[in-house]
């Protein structure tokens, strides 16, 4: 993005950007050949164990394809017994919510790669859309540069990588974020369908959260409604498959219990898993059994550090590092969710391009979100003798932790609103 203000402001005549930007979209071309062509040549198929396995693909095959495969052949994917029986190859099913394999169900009857290939040209395509909201909003005369800038980071970038790759539900948070966001500042429209969006990966559900609570967006109760319209079908061929409702009910609450375990069905560790929020980082550096007070304590000053931010003050910047970093320390989140940090990085860059990046804690959130997104874990943990990736993650969690305090000071800052 730094590049991008300095080409914004190199490129004055017409004919030298528009050749900028073309090569611009040649790298990104390049990128993505490159990317897939290394993931194609190795991905993880059906029927093979993720437990040592060598592949890519495997969250798209286990949270898209096989339980998409499931619910059509008359299984109840929130069913682990049931489910792994049918599939002990399988990640256990996550309780994502119905409207998520509402997107698998469409996906699942294609041949396992064709349907791989048309999810990455969907994730890439709600990538262009969410970057170019973002741009024009944030910096709406270095759109043209910003967007295939931050479509090339995506390859580059662990977080982006991830999220452009296999999680298309984070994509998707990130897009329902920029339009709650978006709304919050401007109160133009798409806060329902940001709403809805957000809530498709349930983490991101502190958006919805805080609009509701803020009480800024009246509008945004209608992406409920929208999602729940979107999940009937979906939660209707579940209990069907489960026995009526009362069974899956209990296979719901079975698929908690299992969550919430330490240790899952297939023999994976939960605590080992690779997490971002507070909790998870604790669980990786040996607390592996948080006391309850901790879990139900760090999620609800998230919560209230979000309604705090969005009541205080209506400035786009302050709200948005406020609510993005929050989510981030407070919630379950794995690092590709990291990509929420385009939003407060892309409104800080195009405040610093107007002249506009003027107060110090304003300064201080930008800087330190800067430093996450710019931070490629595969390099420092490489030239940093004795820096592993639990190091890299707690050094991220401590900029995005700065960058939440530097949000806190902003938004009581004389003049907010």
């Amino acid at each position: 993005m730094a590049v991008a203000v300095r080409l914004g402001k190199s490129a004055g005549k017409t004919t030298a950007r528009r050749w900028i930007v073309v090569v611009l979209w040649a790298f990104v071309a390049a990128a993505i050949a490159v990317r897939l062509s290394v993931m194609f040549a190795q991905p993880i198929r059906p029927g093979e164990s993720f437990r040592g396995a060598e592949g890519y693909f495997l969250d798209f095959r286990d949270t898209v394809w096989t339980p998409g495969r499931g619910l059509l052949s008359g299984g109840n994917p929130y069913d682990p017994d049931t489910y792994l029986a049918t599939y002990p190859w399988a990640l256990p099913m996550s309780l994502y919510t119905p409207a998520w394999l509402t997107l698998a169900v469409p996906l699942a009857p294609l041949p396992y790669l064709f349907s791989v290939a048309l999810f990455q040209v969907l994730s890439i395509g709600v990538a262009v859309v969410m970057l170019r909201i973002l741009a024009k909003w944030s910096m709406p005369h270095l759109a043209d540069f910003a967007v295939p800038l931050g479509l090339l980071w995506c390859n580059i970038w662990y977080p982006g990588r991830g999220a452009i790759s296999v999680q298309l539900g984070s994509l998707l948070g990130v897009l329902g974020a920029v339009l709650i966001l978006r709304s919050l500042a401007t109160a133009k429209p798409g806060a329902g369908w940001g709403v809805a969006l957000v809530l498709i990966k349930v983490q991101f559900g502190v958006f919805a959260l805080a609009a509701a609570v803020g009480g800024r967006l009246r509008s945004a109760w209608r992406g409920v409604l929208w999602l729940a319209v979107a999940s009937v079908p979906v939660v209707v061929a579940c209990t069907i498959a489960a026995g009526g409702p009362a069974g899956f009910v209990r296979s719901v609450l079975r698929d908690l219990a299992v969550l919430s375990s330490d240790v899952a069905p297939t023999g994976l560790s939960n605590p080992v898993q690779r997490r971002f929020d507070l909790l998870g980082q604790l669980a990786r550096w040996g607390l592996t059994e948080p006391p309850a007070w901790l879990q139900i304590a760090v999620p609800l000053l998230a919560v209230v550090a979000v309604v705090f931010v969005v009541r205080a003050t209506r400035r786009p910047l302050t709200v948005a590092a406020g609510i993005t970093t929050a989510m981030l320390i407070g919630f379950y989140h794995a690092p590709y969710d990291l990509l929420v940090l385009f939003v407060p990085v892309a409104l800080g860059i195009g405040m610093a391009v107007r002249g506009e990046l003027t107060r110090t804690a304003d300064r201080v959130a930008v800087g330190a979100l800067t430093l996450v997104v710019l931070h490629l874990h595969t390099v420092s943990t490489k030239l940093i003798p004795g820096f592993d990736v639990r190091l890299a993650d707690a050094v991220d969690l401590l900029l995005v932790a700065v960058g939440l305090a530097a949000a806190l000071v902003s938004s009581r800052c004389r003049g907010a609103r």
